[in-house]
């Protein structure tokens, strides 16, 4: 009687282990394909995804790719990848234990982002500097207390100008030219250049009435006094160098 009782048992747990699958076996449909760029190049690592669904696949080397176990419907299957427009086809049909070959050719994006300023800031101290420089912008100049654009100097530390009218040549008078004299150095050791081009008066040395610019030409003032780098010959005293503004849209 007990061996009776058990033939329904054994029977179905048979038909658990070994039927049930079949009953649900061919209930699902696959997606494949490749994904290409218009030029007919794969694009390995290309994203294919069906967003309702959570389901997705990764293109390989070739561009192949497979989305398996999809249940049965009607789903909008979306492509996209870095560099390229995102490409949606719209109501693609799986079907009930089929295949469905779905390709993708996709073209170049370009991706335009939001404007990022970056203000460039002048640091107080350059560290990579060996030696004392002082520079005047344009601006500044605009602001100080000075007639002549040469009277710079005097607002230097160390500086003293000299205003000469007779250099030792006889019956010669000299005038306007200015004798600047650095740390008790003399006019003569002062390196006076104008765009990187040495101006100093190659008679009675120092700067002369033929080098003063307006204030509006002047677009910095570069003054080292001492300590400078062996670049700059024929200077012991100081080095004075003028950049001169260039021609633009607002000048």
């Amino acid at each position: 009687m007990q061996l009776l009782h058990r033939r329904p048992f054994h029977f179905f747990s048979f038909f658990l282990i070994f039927m049930l699958p079949l009953l649900y076996a061919g209930t699902d449909g696959t997606i494949r394909g490749q994904i290409k760029d218009i030029d007919g190049e794969p694009l390995p690592g290309a994203q294919v995804f069906i967003q309702e669904m959570s389901l997705g696949a990764v293109a390989d080397i070739n561009g192949n790719y497979l989305i398996l176990n999809i249940p049965v419907g009607t789903y909008d299957v979306t492509v996209m990848m870095m560099g390229y427009q995102k490409q949606t086809i719209q109501d693609v049909e799986v079907i009930m234990d089929q295949t469905l070959w779905l390709n993708f050719a996709i073209p170049v994006e370009a991706f335009q982002g939001d404007e990022v300023q970056v203000i460039g800031e002048k640091k107080l101290v350059e560290k990579g500097t060996t030696s004392k420089k002082i520079t005047v912008n344009s601006e500044a100049i605009s602001t100080l207390p000075i007639r002549d654009i040469n009277e710079l100097y005097t607002l230097q530390s160390g500086v003293v100008k000299v205003q000469s009218r007779n250099q030792g040549i006889p019956d010669h008078e000299e005038r306007g030219l200015e004798e600047i004299h650095v740390r008790g150095g003399r006019s003569g050791e002062i390196a006076y250049m104008m765009d990187g081009m040495y101006i100093r008066n190659p008679i009675f040395g120092g700067i002369g009435n033929g080098t003063r610019l307006n204030f509006l030409a002047v677009k910095e003032f570069d003054w080292q006094p001492g300590g400078f780098n062996a670049e700059y010959g024929d200077a012991m005293a100081a080095v004075s160098n003028w950049h001169t503004k260039s021609g633009g849209k607002n000048y």
